[in-house]
């Protein structure tokens, strides 16, 4: 019983007293004086041991013989762990047979003490396993802390082809002051103030203006940071392996925007394309909604061949083919992303600008921006939520903070809310496109085309004929004016955008405008020159109302930001200024010879007569120059008006060269990612504040 028990039961050990480190050295050691070396030696344990505080970190030089190198710092942690001694039978190697007196074999015979190789561990391991129970166990000591290394070393930079660097190591780095030899006895005061001489032989090179073979000393550390970051890489959830068409394994991100192949093409280009792009992928591998949306597309195309996105979006029936028109738009028809049919979509082909009859499919583009600060940069949901909306915003908000309202049911507005969500089957919006001129004004988009205009004041202007009928001869251009007016006239143009523009405003306070206020802007001519737009673009003061007066001045404006407008004006001011340098000569040496004549004058009535003859020469010197740039004079009021518009189309002026600038820079960035196919630059677009 009691060999069971004392078989059972482990033997106690006694520990001593003596207090340890452990230093988990980053190195794989085989040679315990470089490990010890790289401590900083005898100083270095010490240090460790007696520790200034109880976790300050222990150095270690991965370069000990290099006194510039930075050393890396331990992270010093608290331990309670045993320090223990296992001592198992030596192996000597020798041989001899069992049982026999014979001398060993296998081991060299020597007379001398040599030291034991080191063993290695899997050495020790072997022997333990082969000793089981043969072998001794001691406790040497508690561990009461741990030093482990889990920093990264820092950069080395290599400054041994720097002689400054070699200069500084020898001379400075060894800090060593004491004297070269021992002094004598009388002289030992004097000579414990001696210094190395190789520190005295240190010295900087101050000679100005070195410019070549300068050293550049390295800085004391180079990364800030010692412990590696955790990245925690992983693989992308949305990337999935697949196999593409020669059999090879790829990876797909499944969550990738599919790149929309829209022809994009500008102005005047020469040939639009006739098909759609080589790397759209064939319409019989497309899915089945988006095949079924192309088939629709070009019946719609059959019956005209321009349409406008939201015109396409409103003849769809669901709203998933209302998603898929953007990547069934490739397939149909190009756009234009400026001129007069900017961002029509128009059927592959077709060009415009080739006959006049195309003019019913040009565009007018307006940016309508939310009069409320706040709408304008939160947006705002109820805006275009039939549902929701409580007429609180009448300015609408950004596109992408709310749905569609194409692509919202229509519900019945005197139902109640509950039963507007869930019980009314909902029918998609098909006439957003249309552009009536009274309320409410649809807000999922800010271009019309003028097939599409059906306010009967508008429709007048385009259409003079009446629907169906060609217009007048001369109401068109014989040449198509392809960079802003189209087919139409600078004048018909310019009236209808500001009648229509007034019309908007009116709409974006839930009201319709009274078609009386525009009677005498329509009076005004559909062409206009620089020698007329001052003469025949004018209202009579005194039966023209402030609002007709106030668009009047819009619509010279709006001409005179044209481009064409504004080179044709160049051309005739400069010609202008050749034929008034020759008349203000002629008019000088006159008026030369006319002061020369009063100096011979002695009298007033003399004089008198002649400031009377100066005077009638000037009435017919202004009336002969009336309606040219300069001479005129003009009462006050006028004169004030006249300044005042000649600010507004100074300010006109400048509008329309940064919508040029801004029209350069847009063909050069192809938007085909945007829903709607209308960019935010502003080319002859009106801006509502």
């Amino acid at each position: 019983m009691t060999d069971f028990t004392e078989s059972r039961t482990a033997p106690f050990y006694s520990i001593p007293a003596r207090r340890m480190v452990s230093v988990e050295h980053p190195a794989i050691i085989k040679n315990v004086d470089k490990a010890l070396d790289t401590l900083r030696g005898d100083a270095g344990i010490t240090r460790i041991l007696n520790p200034p505080k109880a976790d300050s970190p222990a150095r270690l030089f991965l370069r000990p013989e290099d006194a510039m190198s930075r050393p890396m710092k331990s992270i010093s942690s608290t331990a309670n762990n045993i320090l223990v001694k296992v001592t198992v039978p030596k192996r000597t190697g020798r041989k001899r047979k069992k049982g026999s007196d014979e001398l060993f074999t296998g081991v060299p015979i020597t007379t001398g003490h040599v030291e034991a190789p080191r063993h290695s561990a899997r050495e020790v391991l072997q022997s333990l396993r082969d000793n089981v129970g043969r072998y001794q166990v001691e406790p040497v000591g508690m561990i009461e802390r741990t030093h482990v290394f889990r920093g990264m070393p820092d950069f080395v930079y290599s400054t041994a082809s720097s002689a400054f660097a070699k200069k500084f190591r020898e001379h400075i780095l060894p800090f060593d002051c004491k004297p070269l030899r021992p002094p004598p006895k009388h002289m030992q005061i004097q000579l414990t103030l001696q210094t190395d001489e190789r520190m005295k032989q240190f010295d900087l090179d101050m000679t100005k203006g070195i410019t070549s073979n300068v050293d550049i000393i390295p800085p004391p550390s180079f990364s800030h940071g010692d412990l590696p970051f955790n990245y925690i890489y992983r693989q992308n959830p949305t990337m999935q392996k697949s196999i593409d068409t020669t059999g090879k394994i790829t990876t797909v991100n499944t969550q990738r925007t599919v790149k929309v192949h829209t022809h994009l093409v500008p102005y005047d280009i020469p040939e639009v394309p006739t098909q759609p792009r080589d790397n759209c992928p064939p319409i019989s591998t497309l899915d089945p909604t988006l095949q079924e949306t192309i088939t629709i597309l070009q019946g719609l195309f059959s019956e005209r061949p321009a349409w406008t996105r939201r015109g396409l979006r409103n003849a769809l029936p669901t709203v998933e083919k209302r998603y898929a028109l953007r990547h069934a738009i490739p397939y149909v028809g190009y756009v234009f992303r400026s001129g007069p049919w900017r961002d029509a979509i128009i059927r592959f082909s077709h060009d415009p600008r080739s006959s006049p009859e195309n003019h019913i499919y040009q565009t007018l583009m307006f940016q309508i921006q939310p009069r409320d600060a706040d709408v304008a940069r939160d947006g705002y949901f109820g805006a275009s939520n039939p549902v929701t909306n409580n007429n609180n915003n009448k300015d609408g908000a950004r596109r992408h903070a709310y749905f569609r309202p194409n692509e919202v049911p229509q519900f019945d507005p005197t139902a109640s809310f509950h039963n507007q969500l869930h019980h009314q089957p909902g029918q998609l919006p098909t006439d957003t496109h249309l552009f009536t001129g009274q309320p409410p004004l649809a807000r999922d988009g800010r271009m019309w085309m003028y097939c599409d205009i059906q306010d009967p004041i508008l429709r007048n202007i385009l259409f003079p004929a009446g629907d169906g009928t060609p217009p007048p001869q001369g109401f068109l251009r014989d040449q198509c004016d392809v960079l802003t007016d189209g087919w139409y006239g600078n004048g018909t143009l310019a009236k209808f955008k500001t009648i229509m523009r007034h019309k908007v405003l009116g709409l974006l306070d839930d009201r319709a405008t009274d078609d009386a206020e525009f009677e005498q802007i329509l009076t005004l001519p559909d062409y206009a020159t620089p020698e007329s737009i001052n003469t025949d673009f004018w209202l009579d003061p005194a039966t023209a109302t402030s609002k007709s007066t106030m668009m009047a001045t819009e619509i010279r404006a709006i001409i005179k930001s044209a481009p064409a407008f504004r080179e044709r004006a160049a051309a005739d001011k400069r010609a202008g200024k050749r034929r008034r340098g020759r008349g203000m000569a002629t008019r000088r040496s006159a008026a030369g010879r006319r002061v020369q004549f009063r100096e011979d004058v002695v009298g007033g009535e003399e004089e008198e007569e002649v400031e009377e003859d100066e005077e009638e020469e000037e009435e017919e010197e202004q009336i002969n120059t009336q309606g040219m740039e300069v001479g005129e004079e003009m009462g006050e009021g006028e004169e004030e008006a006249y300044e005042q518009e000649e600010l507004l189309e100074a300010q006109a002026a400048e509008a329309a060269a940064a919508v040029s600038a801004a029209v350069e820079e847009d063909e050069d960035e192809a938007d085909e990612d945007d829903d709607e196919g209308e960019s935010e630059q502003d080319e002859d677009i009106d801006t509502f504040r």
